[in-house]
């Protein structure tokens, strides 16, 4: 698994165009945003590697998020809920080395309802 993790991540590396929408379902509303956002990105004179890193800690016990599952191209983090009442999964698919798409599903636990969706997309800027 830590072999495509790191695959996955340094393909993820760079500047990206970034939409979203988010979707509320408690008040019905939708949100959307764009961006231009810099995914795990070093400075040229860095010694530190953002992908290793994310590798070592993203499933440790301190850790907020855990990896569930990693695929070819396809990436899914799970939000460590402390408190029991919160889910949080995200599921992320590259699709080419240009573009990425993202889903994500809250829940609520205690009372068995969807808080909300948010669907993302990322174009990868050419440089």
């Amino acid at each position: 698994m830590e072999n495509n993790s790191y695959i996955f991540l340094d393909q993820m590396k760079g500047e990206w165009f970034l939409q979203e929408n988010f979707y509320l379902l408690f008040d019905k509303q939708q949100k959307h945003y764009k961006e231009r956002v810099s995914l795990l990105k070093n400075s040229p004179n860095s010694k530190f590697d953002i992908c290793s890193f994310l590798i070592e800690n993203m499933s440790s016990d301190k850790s907020l998020f855990k990896l569930e599952k990693i695929n070819a191209n396809v990436f899914t983090i799970v939000g460590v809920n402390r408190s029991k009442q919160i889910d949080y999964k995200e599921h992320v698919c590259l699709v080419n080395n240009n573009l990425m798409i993202s889903f994500i599903i809250i829940k609520n636990l205690q009372k068995k309802k969807y808080l909300g969706v948010k669907a993302s997309s990322y174009i990868k800027l050419i440089q």
